[in-house]
């Protein structure tokens, strides 16, 4: 039986102590990938072997109009036990799909490669946005993915103690390291940090005027300057094209999230209006440097 869902964020409690650094940065070379995919390719062993090849530690991956082969995946639920703050729901099945939009963080787990997906799709007429299960992904047909190759950091899985889920980490590279001066860094924002708050002040750590986000996770909850609020207080997100700052104007950050009902929601995110439910993981690159 889960739990019931929580009405306000006090009643959000993980297992664990908190985590002393709510928003770890770690800086690290990203620049501009390709990769053609042939039909019937397993997405996550084609994607490890290209970061193979071109000597990346992780990536960050946009997958919109990757067509896939029937799929499994898993939405945001309550919790099954009486330690954590939310879960998943029993896996679903996809017959197979053009997603819309879709953002891959590409990094390890147990020595292997490994995937968080984020998508939003439709069929049957229906909208939807999940979490992909990397292990069931197939092409469908050849296509050509773009993104950002990353060295000198990774995304790594470990267990973390205070939400006491199997998450991506933030770890140093040195066996991928760049030559070239660090031009971003990856994080892994801890619960109850403000997605925009969060960004904002990396950014500013970066010392990078103009920057791009990439990235995905789970919110309690997101206001948005235009649209409805987000008022579940468990959901899955990503970060859609076009997030960042450019010049003198503010931030930046549209998102695409559902909620436990199913519903989905969009909108570019208010300033402290949208606080982590367990984790978001993120590339946050400058651009004021030409590639």
């Amino acid at each position: 039986m889960r739990r019931p869902a929580p009405i306000s964020l006090a009643d959000i409690r993980h297992p664990g102590p908190a985590a002393t650094d709510r928003s770890p940065g770690m800086t690290c070379r990203a620049d501009p990938i390709s990769l053609e995919l042939d039909g019937g390719a397993p997405l996550i062993e084609a994607l490890g072997s290209f970061a193979d090849q071109k000597g990346c530690g992780s990536a960050v991956l946009d997958l919109g109009g990757l067509a896939l082969a029937p799929f499994d995946y898993v939405m945001p639920d309550r919790a099954i036990d009486d330690r954590h703050a939310a879960w998943y729901s029993d896996t679903r099945t996809s017959g197979g799909a053009v997603l819309d939009e879709a953002v891959a963080i590409l990094g390890w787990k147990d020595g292997q490669w490994f995937a968080h997906i984020h998508a939003c799709w439709h069929e049957g007429g229906t909208g939807h946005l999940g979490h992909l299960l990397p292990q069931t992904l197939a092409t469908a047909e050849a296509a050509r993915i773009t993104g950002y190759g990353i060295k000198g950091a990774k995304f790594e899985a470990a267990e973390d103690p205070e939400t006491e889920f199997t998450l991506f980490r933030v770890r140093p590279d040195d066996l991928r390291a760049s030559t070239r001066p660090h031009n971003a860094l990856i994080t892994t924002l801890a619960p109850f940090a403000d997605l925009h708050d969060s960004v904002t002040a990396l950014a500013a750590a970066l010392a990078e005027p103009d920057f791009e986000v990439f990235g995905l996770g789970s919110l309690a909850g997101a206001a948005f300057r235009e649209t409805s609020p987000m008022t579940g207080l468990i959901s899955e997100i990503l970060v859609r094209s076009g997030a960042g700052k450019t010049g003198d104007t503010p931030l930046r950050l549209p998102i695409r999230g559902v909620d436990l009902e199913g519903t989905l929601h969009q909108g570019i995110v208010r300033p402290g209006t949208a606080p982590t439910l367990v984790t978001c993981e993120l590339l946050i690159r400058g651009t004021a440097v030409s590639d």
